[in-house]
């Protein structure tokens, strides 16, 4: 079976199990169980080439979520200072993006910063709006389009990330 199709297969079963756990347990909980299997599920699967992608991501959301205090409304997830919910979604999202940068987009950049930028704003709409994922702070929003609740600084972050990992993982020639 082809190595895609064995994911995919994987992660509709993980994105069941992941809706029971959202059922018994808080959204932020569930979505972190739900992308910590699918991280490894697709180590599992796909071993190296998710490895190095997987490695740069985590230092990446390592970086935000040491620096930066990510405190939620409701439960937290938290192993010293860094909050779990953060760090997950971070990895999981860039190791996403650059799987869609090399075979959706082919390493097209820009269309990748143009999907990067939908994708964030659509991600923080439904977690803000939709799942009700608040942080414990009362930031405006990104211009005024009720997303990215945060500082300056974290918003600049959350711009820019895509894009320089997608160039940091060229320049580190990640496969």
């Amino acid at each position: 079976m082809d190595k895609f199709v064995k994911f995919i297969y994987s992660a509709i079963i993980i994105a069941f199990a992941s809706v029971i756990v959202f059922l018994i347990a808080d959204i932020k909980f569930a979505l972190i169980v739900l992308f910590l299997a699918l991280l490894i599920d697709a180590y599992r699967i796909y071993k190296e080439k998710v490895g190095q992608e997987l490695v740069v991501a985590f230092l990446f959301a390592l970086i935000v979520t040491s620096y930066w205090i990510y405190e939620y409304a409701g439960n937290n997830f938290i192993i010293g200072r860094i909050n779990l919910f953060p760090l997950i979604s971070w990895t999981t999202g860039l190791v996403l993006l650059r799987e869609i940068y090399e075979r959706v987009l082919n390493k097209n950049f820009i269309k990748t910063i143009v999907f990067y930028l939908i994708s964030l704003f659509a991600v923080e709409y439904i977690g803000y709006w939709i799942l009700n994922i608040h942080l414990n702070t009362n930031y405006p929003s990104l211009f005024n389009l009720g997303i990215i609740h945060a500082s300056l600084g974290l918003k600049l972050f959350y711009l820019l990330a895509g894009p320089i990992y997608i160039l940091i993982t060229d320049y580190l020639k990640v496969k």
